[in-house]
């Protein structure tokens, strides 16, 4: 049996230490016999002492509570004979955190009770620094969702949780901006279903249970709304969340020449976000086009946008319509820049073997425009 004055010691003089929450989990099992775990709100395994590690393995190794093991904790009981006693840490109402004490004796449950809230007490600013990191505050459980579906590779392993079916969309949105509790506030208007997932600099948002003549009703309120934002297109495999969130975050890093985009589709910008990864291969190569510097000269001769309206329509897949409402000109001002760019070049833009390689060449321009630029500025 132990001592409770003997366990406030032992916090103190761990509270000393650098890595305190380990220092305490060791400690306190050494003292106590019992297993001692401390999970952030967000699901964060802080440390674990042998037991917990032992009896949590899998969570310990990755750094984060997972499913399987979270059930365990639900059980409060291993198979062994052990009894688990969780004592939430609450910043206000939120929970901030959770401390785990693994004990042996059913007959200990108060005194192990006890020692679950002393350390949640002494704790309880550590785990507040934590979640000021976080501007939204969801559930442990909603929290281990969001990392399950943008961190774990679901097409190999699709356990964890049942995941509603239909068209998914993924959002981007940086903290940075100063708006992302408003920016979350007006997708919850558009549309409640989702799951979110939260990391330092940025928020992943996964829209779900869509039916396809829904999707595009939903980006044109997102774009109605103003969202600063990168947005996915439509997907049925769940297991694409991962994958959805590399290109996204891409398509975040390109510069905005033209300083306008506020909604950024992938349909759009990822062709943009592939050539800025690839930027000092594409320079190595000394990869360019002379038909695309002949249009620029025309532009700097004649004081026209040819480059702009060429790079915009292609963009738009060859569309017409969608290119001029994103160029903001009438269609037929549109429709005469493209006969004079196809007589600048003397190319069929709307050969789609020609209009992809033009593509490419313009996206690697701007690229190495981009370079030059931060350069000069640096």
């Amino acid at each position: 049996m132990f001592e409770i004055e003997n366990c406030y010691k032992i916090i103190f003089e761990a509270m000393l230490e650098e890595a305190v929450f380990r220092c305490i989990a060791e400690r306190m099992e050494e003292y106590t016999g019992a297993g001692i775990g401390f999970v952030t709100g967000t699901g964060k395994i802080a440390a674990c002492s042998a037991l917990c590690v032992r009896l949590l393995p899998v969570s310990a190794e990755k750094g984060y509570l997972t499913f399987e093991e979270y059930r365990i904790l639900l059980d409060k009981k291993e198979d062994d004979g052990r009894y688990w006693c969780i004592t939430s840490v609450c910043a206000g109402r939120r929970v901030a955190g959770y401390v785990v004490v693994v004990y042996g004796k059913k007959e200990e449950e108060a005194l192990f009770q006890e020692l679950g809230n002393i350390l949640a007490q002494n704790v309880k600013r550590y785990f507040e620094e934590e979640q000021r990191r976080y501007v939204y505050h969801q559930s442990l459980r909603e929290h281990m969702t969001g990392r399950m579906l943008f961190e774990e590779n679901l097409r190999e392993n699709p356990g964890g949780q049942d995941l509603p079916e239909g068209e998914y969309i993924v959002l981007l949105l940086h903290k940075g901006d100063g708006h992302v509790k408003e920016s979350i506030a007006s997708l919850r208007n558009i549309w409640n279903c989702m799951y979110i997932y939260e990391e330092e600099d940025e928020i992943m948002v996964l829209l779900y249970r869509m039916k396809d003549p829904e999707v595009e009703s939903v980006f044109m309120a997102i774009e109605a709304e103003k969202l600063v934002c990168c947005v996915s297109e439509p997907f049925s495999e769940i297991g694409l969340c991962r994958d959805k969130k590399d290109i996204l975050r891409r398509i975040a890093r390109v510069e905005d020449s033209e300083g306008t985009a506020v909604l950024r589709r992938e349909k759009e910008w990822a062709m943009q976000g592939m050539y800025t990864c690839t930027a000092h291969l594409i320079e190595a190569a000394g990869l360019s086009d002379y038909s695309i510097e002949r249009l620029r000269q025309e532009d700097a001769k004649n004081h026209t946008e040819l480059y702009h309206t060429l790079r915009t329509y292609l963009l738009c897949e060859n569309n017409v319509t969608m290119a001029s409402k994103r160029l903001h000109i009438h269609r037929n001002t549109l429709v005469y820049r493209l006969k004079q760019i196809k007589e600048t070049m003397d190319v069929d833009m709307n050969d789609y073997e020609v209009s992809r390689e033009l593509l490419a060449f313009i996206m690697m321009n701007d690229v190495a425009g981009q370079n030059i630029r931060r350069e000069s500025r640096g």
